[in-house]
């Protein structure tokens, strides 16, 4: 072979790993920026729980910066950019809930009460509700079947709810239920393969549900997806940082952030607040840092989604509970 012929496959080579490279571009697009919302009424809100039905936001229970637990629901109108007081929690004040939505109806409980501590087997509050926004009115459901009801995660999917991989006073939980709201029934699921924890964020859509962070005597960075038809699960790319808990995650027009959150620890090991926006892309299997929240990092903060555009807001930081509400359009 002659040194042209060589230097002509050379050449051949460099242009099909440039075209491949191409069609790999993981390039990301412009930093997404903020815009800020009117604020909850009050004095802030950390380590409560939120919904979207029908066009509108529900932000609820959590405790405010008196530490004080709450009951009280707030609805956002993002037209009017306003909130209105609508009925109260029916259950007892709590941190750390869930609330999902499944076929026009919001699905809330579980969670834990501060007033009695930790280490106590009452603090873990495992009541559930059903909240119907059209009549603003709630249903007690079957109580959550486990004791590891404490900063659980939950989703729906195929008109089935799904929560688990909580908390149990004084140890970490894998245990995943589903809700089965025809039957008012719970049912045992396979525990999830990975690591013990709580503080954990989920998010999907139609197709993909995915699952990570959280803590347990340690920070997690770890990135699953769940695949409810087989109750199986396949680990995915970590998040690029060591770890979080208490963040919040959303998906807005079928892309998926991971938001805010505390990496665990004091002040000698690099403990910190984030105020970032993370996007993971199923396409290509990685992370991609899109932005900063303004008014700087916080964990415990609350997030849904209205017509594709993200809300994200309130937490709290190393000084103060937070009452700034900001909405983002990817």
């Amino acid at each position: 072979m002659s040194r042209l012929d060589i230097y002509n496959k050379i050449i051949i080579l460099a242009m099909i790993v440039a075209m491949t490279s191409g069609c790999r571009d993981t390039t990301p697009p412009l930093t997404i920026s903020f815009e800020k919302k009117t604020s909850l009424p009050g004095n802030g809100r950390a380590s409560a729980v939120s919904f979207a039905v029908n066009g509108l936001g529900y932000v609820l229970l959590g405790r405010n910066a008196a530490n004080v637990q709450l009951t009280d629901c707030w609805e956002y109108n993002p037209a009017q950019d306003k909130w209105q007081e609508k009925s109260s929690f029916p259950g007892k004040a709590r941190v750390k809930a869930t609330a999902t939505v499944l076929n026009g109806k919001a699905y809330v409980g579980l969670g834990h009460n501060n007033n009695i501590g930790v280490y106590n087997d009452t603090s873990n509050l495992r009541d559930y509700y059903a909240y119907e926004p059209e009549t603003d009115s709630w249903t007690r459901l079957a109580d959550f079947p486990s004791n590891y009801a404490d900063a659980c995660i939950s989703f729906a999917y195929n008109n089935v709810v799904y929560v688990g991989i909580g908390f149990s006073e004084a140890t970490y939980g894998s245990e995943m239920w589903k809700y089965l709201p025809e039957e008012n029934k719970w049912i045992r699921l396979n525990d999830f393969p990975g690591w013990q924890r709580f503080g954990a964020v989920v998010c999907s859509n139609d197709h993909h549900i995915y699952f990570g962070t959280g803590y347990r005597t340690g920070n997690k960075n770890d990135w699953w997806e769940y695949h409810p038809q087989s109750d199986t699960w396949t680990k995915l790319q970590s998040m690029p940082d060591k770890g979080r808990v208490n963040a919040a995650a959303l998906c807005v027009n079928n892309r998926f952030f991971v938001s805010t959150g505390r990496h665990f620890g004091g002040t000698l090991t690099g403990g910190h607040v984030k105020s970032d926006l993370m996007e993971y892309s199923p396409s290509t299997d990685a992370w991609y840092k899109r932005g900063e929240i303004p008014d700087g990092g916080r964990e415990n903060a609350i997030g849904f989604v209205i017509d594709g555009k993200g809300y994200i807001g309130f937490g709290e930081n190393d000084e103060r509970v937070l009452n700034d509400f900001w909405s983002f359009n990817p």
